[in-house]
């Protein structure tokens, strides 16, 4: 009920104390003019807040809030990442070896059809850029020690 940090036993004894100083004569009195007293105070405060927010957003203060909460939730980590991810899906090695790829594929079956079959037989066999390794001489037979 009351913020003011004070429970209902506190609020008891200073209500006791209120009547036996003020009396309960002028009680009435004078918490009507503490209420009053009250209501002009939170009048003023609200005016001075209200001062201040005007203040705030002629000096463009919540334009800065807004850029500190966006730096707040910014995840330079995660933008890096997405930036690597998207250089690497466009990644123009990859596209510059598949348009060479596809010119030597072209211009290998250009070869065949101009020189025709002779060219298959005059390429080695298996795969191109692969070649066999050379058959390695057979060891000799271990000298016999009695």
């Amino acid at each position: 009920m009351f913020d003011f940090g004070i429970g209902y036993t506190e609020l008891v004894v200073i209500a006791l104390v209120a009547v036996i100083v003020i009396g309960p004569k002028d009680l009435p009195k004078v918490l009507r003019a503490f209420g009053r007293t009250m209501q002009k105070v939170r009048g003023m405060a609200r005016e001075f807040q209200g001062h201040l927010d005007q203040a705030m957003r002629e000096a463009g203060v919540d334009d800065i809030k807004k850029e500190i909460n966006n730096l707040k939730t910014m995840n330079p980590v995660e933008d890096v990442k997405n930036e690597i991810n998207s250089i690497s899906a466009a990644n123009p090695i990859a596209t510059v070896a598949k348009d060479l790829t596809a010119d030597l594929k072209k211009q290998d079956d250009d070869f065949k059809k101009y020189f025709g079959e002779s060219a298959e037989s005059a390429s080695p066999a298996g795969e191109p850029g692969k070649t066999e390794p050379a058959a390695l001489p057979k060891p000799e037979a271990p000298p016999v020690v009695h």
